[in-house]
Order: structure tokens, then C-alpha cells, then sequence
């Protein structure tokens, strides 16, 4: 297992690692502070290597952050899985997700 860990690069939060229901509240906290920085967010996704469903409620919030500070937010090069589990939460068509190549 991978913690998931956040960096702020050139302006785009790139997320590596995991995502789980046990460390999904401090990237949480942290990647609002850097979603406050920005005027655009961008948020990338191809580092990450696992999740569970935390990974879906985790971009719901920063979206919706987003959005009260009238920010454009976008969640690039999301992996398969991340599609698999959007599809069965019926997010996959409301959350700004661009999927890999």
C-alpha cells in the first residue's frame, strides 16, 4: 500500500498513491487549502493508484468547494477504476472527470 500523498505543481494538485476511508480526511483538508491558492484547479489523477468509494466523496467536496469560490475545477486522467466505481454511484456524468487515454 501507497498513501496517498498531495504536491502542488505549476499550479495542478497531483494526487499519487491511494485513496482509502483512513487517510481520506487530511487530503481532504489539505487539498482545500490548495484548491484556496488557485484560481483554476486542476486536479491530477494519473498517479493514483487505488481507491475505494472515499475517492468519489473526497471529489464531490472539492468540487463543491470549488464552485463557492466560483472556481472551474477538473479531475484529469482519472484511472479505469475510478470510472468502474463513478458508473455504479451514478457520478460519472456529474463530477468533472476526464478519463486516461
Amino acid at each position: 500500500m501507497s498513501a496517498g500523498c498531495l504536491q502542488l505543481k505549476k499550479g495542478v494538485i497531483e494526487i499519487s498513491g491511494e485513496i482509502t476511508f483512513q487517510n481520506v480526511v487530511p487530503i481532504l483538508q489539505q487539498g482545500i487549502k490548495m484548491i484556496e491558492e488557485l484560481e483554476r484547479v486542476k486536479v491530477e489523477l494519473q498517479k493514483l493508484t487505488s481507491s475505494d468509494s472515499s475517492a468519489l466523496a473526497l471529489f464531490t467536496a472539492w468540487t463543491r468547494v470549488a464552485q463557492e469560490q466560483s472556481k472551474p475545477i477538473l479531475f484529469a486522467n482519472a484511472p479505469g477504476f475510478i470510472r468502474d466505481v463513478s458508473r455504479v454511484y451514478g457520478l460519472d456524468s456529474v463530477l468533472p472527470i476526464s478519463w486516461e487515454n
